[in-house]
């Protein structure tokens, strides 16, 4: 009886050893096939992509050429029969501006330190502007990325340019255009991006 035993258990122990073979070798073969597969990098395509939106978007830092545009309150003093809403700069004025160089190929724009994104609000509040929930005072400085040349073209078609160059000329209103080999615009927070309404 304690022969048979014997046996048994020396068949099991033998049998397990046999699985434990097996499952090595198959462990080995994983391994290696693992090990053939491609390796996954940060300079892959996908992540390259996911930079492009997040700087479309508005996530990331943009650098590149473009312009810059200021536009601030009139030094002069309101004549009696004149309006003195023609002497300051609107929220209206920089919102057109705004959208129209986005809309005619910009890559980025930025209202003094704040980057314009889809669910940017640019409002009045008295004197000063709130861009993005922040009060700015002006001057205010639009910083745009895009190729300089081509939104300059393109900004002769602005219909409120010659507003904007009258109200210049005739009551001092700040509206200087510059162009500039490098236009920085900082990136908007995920979070803020996600909680803004």
């Amino acid at each position: 009886m304690l022969t048979s035993r014997k046996g048994q258990l020396i068949a099991q122990i033998e049998q397990k050893e046999n699985d434990l073979n097996r499952l090595k070798e198959e462990v080995q073969s994983l391994t290696e096939e693992v090990a053939s597969f491609p390796q996954v990098t940060p300079s892959t395509e996908l992540e390259v992509k996911l930079a492009e939106q997040e700087e479309k978007l508005g996530f990331s830092e943009l650098k590149g050429p473009g312009l810059i545009i200021t536009l601030a309150d009139s030094k002069q003093k309101p004549k009696p029969d004149d309006d003195p809403n023609y002497y300051i700069v609107h929220d209206w004025q920089i919102r057109n501006l705004v959208r129209f160089l986005l809309g005619v190929g910009a890559d980025g724009v930025a209202v003094n330190d704040q980057r314009i994104v889809f669910n940017s609000e640019i409002v009045c509040a008295g004197p000063i502007i709130i861009v993005n929930g922040q009060r700015l005072s002006p001057p205010y400085r639009i910083f745009v990325v895009g190729d300089p040349k081509l939104l300059q073209e393109k900004l002769e078609s602005f219909p409120d340019l010659e507003l904007l160059k009258a109200l210049r000329d005739t009551y001092g209103l700040v509206f200087q255009l510059e162009t500039s080999p490098s236009v920085s615009l900082p990136g908007r927070p995920v979070e803020v991006l996600m909680s803004a309404k």
